[in-house]
């Protein structure tokens, strides 16, 4: 952020924008939305359990340019210094951000046959968001990705009454904050893992009582781990195959892929099983998406 940027009180902003007839487009650049932006996306990159994040206190670099324009991507030796501070592998800077409110009012009379001259309004305020981020590393390329953000965000309402017209949008300050949580939402989406549904099956070794059904059911994966690595050693290929299969399984869930596939490999070549190729490509292709995102 730079000088014009300000922490916008928000009864003050809201007063502006009513004289003004609550008709008018500004660029409005709000010190609060744009932390909120960083403070809401450390938070959700932290849960999603992928990342560890730091957030420093003096967070705001000194520029001087103007909000429009984007910086020169930083140099080698601040971006080894600042992750060495921090103790971090990695930096996000939000190189820009900006937001622009555009508010609209109108009122229209009609005649009413038991109350004589009767108004109805109508409002409508879209808050378009611009923001640049880009992700850096220590090393010789520094810059590994940049992430460019915009669209607009839009409220609307109508009521018979000036105050019902407006109880039913946000305040302008409002807006600028929601917008700062959009943002984090629409990066953390690119950023992040996300859950996929995916259905999975395992070998029963008992038609009645399996034991690894029952520690399944459970939840309980090391029992069922321990159970099948037992299985494991069997003379019989099929028996052998088939909890070298569920070893795969355990693994996977356990979020080890490579031992999954490990597993999946000795199953493969233990007893052949179609069932077993088609997973064993599963498990490569997942490998593969979480490479992509590291």
């Amino acid at each position: 952020m730079n000088s014009q940027f300000q922490n916008h009180r928000e009864d003050s902003l809201q007063m502006y924008f009513y004289r003004k007839g609550f008709q008018l487009s500004n660029v409005v650049l709000d010190s609060a939305a744009s932390d909120t932006t960083i403070r809401a996306l450390a938070a959700l990159m932290f849960e999603s359990g992928r990342y560890d994040v730091v957030v420093p206190l003096e967070r705001n670099f000194k520029r001087t340019l103007s909000y429009d324009i984007i910086p020169d991507t930083l140099s080698q030796s601040q971006v080894r210094e600042i992750c060495t501070n921090f103790n971090t592998d990695a930096l996000m800077v939000l190189e820009r951000f900006s937001t622009k409110a555009m508010a609209d009012y109108s009122a229209e009379k009609f005649l009413d046959g038991n109350s004589g001259n009767v108004y109805s309004y109508n409002a409508t305020l879209d808050l378009k968001y611009d923001a640049f981020f880009r992700i850096y590393k220590p090393g010789r390329n520094t810059l590994v990705k940049e992430i460019a953000l915009s669209d607009t965000i839009y409220w609307e309402s109508a009521d018979y009454t000036l105050e019902g017209l407006f109880s039913k949008l946000p305040s302008v300050k409002q807006a600028l904050i929601n917008a700062g949580i959009k943002v984090a939402l629409d990066v953390d989406s690119k950023l992040s893992p996300t859950w996929i549904p995916e259905k999975r099956g395992y070998f029963l070794f008992k038609s009645k009582d399996d034991q690894g059904k029952k520690f399944m059911n459970e939840n309980n994966y090391k029992e069922a781990g321990q159970y099948w690595t037992e299985m494991a050693q069997s003379t019989n290929k099929k028996i052998r195959s088939k909890a070298e299969y569920n070893l795969a399984l355990i693994n996977e869930l356990n979020g080890d892929i490579d031992k999954a596939i490990e597993f999946g490999l000795k199953s493969f070549y233990s007893f052949y099983r179609f069932q077993t190729q088609t997973y064993l490509k599963k498990l490569e292709a997942r490998k593969l998406a979480l490479q992509k995102t590291d």
